[in-house]
Parts: structure tokens; sequence; C-alpha cells
């Protein structure tokens, strides 16, 4: 895996955190969400890998409901407690970094 596909799958998961941070959601909207909302370009079959290691990894858990008309079930996701506490370090962090780096390439070279 490239450094770029590293970087995308880590920003993908603090994503995700992020969207069930509002309460719970199932798979395909949370993916309509990474891509309107975040600018994420996450593919079809890249969200249920993202989700299945966030629930392996006990930040997320997940149960299935029907959905809002009662007939079709789905499996919906949400923090727990763990992923409330690594959303807010990964907040923390991304942030620190993010302006750091921004900081950084934005410098003006003296010529």
């Amino acid at each position: 895996m490239s450094n770029h596909q590293q970087v995308l799958k880590g920003l993908a998961e603090l994503a995700v955190l992020s969207a069930l941070d509002e309460g719970p959601r199932y798979g395909l909207d949370i993916l309509d969400r990474l891509r309107n909302e975040a600018g994420l370009d996450v593919a079809e079959g890249s969200i249920y890998p993202i989700l299945h290691r966030l629930e392996r990894a006990g930040t997320i858990a997940a149960e299935w409901r029907l959905d809002a008309d009662g007939v079709r079930p789905r499996k919906y996701y949400e923090l727990t407690k763990a992923g409330r506490s690594e959303l807010k370090t990964s907040v923390e962090s991304w942030q620190r970094i993010s302006r750091g780096l921004n900081n950084f390439v934005g410098r003006k070279k003296k010529p």
C-alpha cells in the first residue's frame, strides 16, 4: 500500500468516526457523507472494510435495525465510549498536524 493510500485510509477512519459522532448511521449513509460533505473519494467497496476494522478495534458497535419504513433491515453503526475517546484524540492530532503542515508548506521562501 502506498503512503498516499495509507494517509487516505487513516483520514477515512477519522471521517467515519466523525460522521458517527452525530448518532447511528448505516454504511451507505456514512459513505454519502464522506463523499459529499468531507470530499473524500471513498469507493463503495472500501467503506465496509473500514467499518469492520473499526468494529474489531472496539471504536464502533453495530446492530441490525429496520429502516424508516420498517421493511428493509440495515446494519447501523454507532460510536462506543472508546470510539468517542479515539475521535477526540484523533481530531486533536489531526488539527495539530494539519496546522503545522499548512504553516510549513505555506511559508515564504527567502531569496
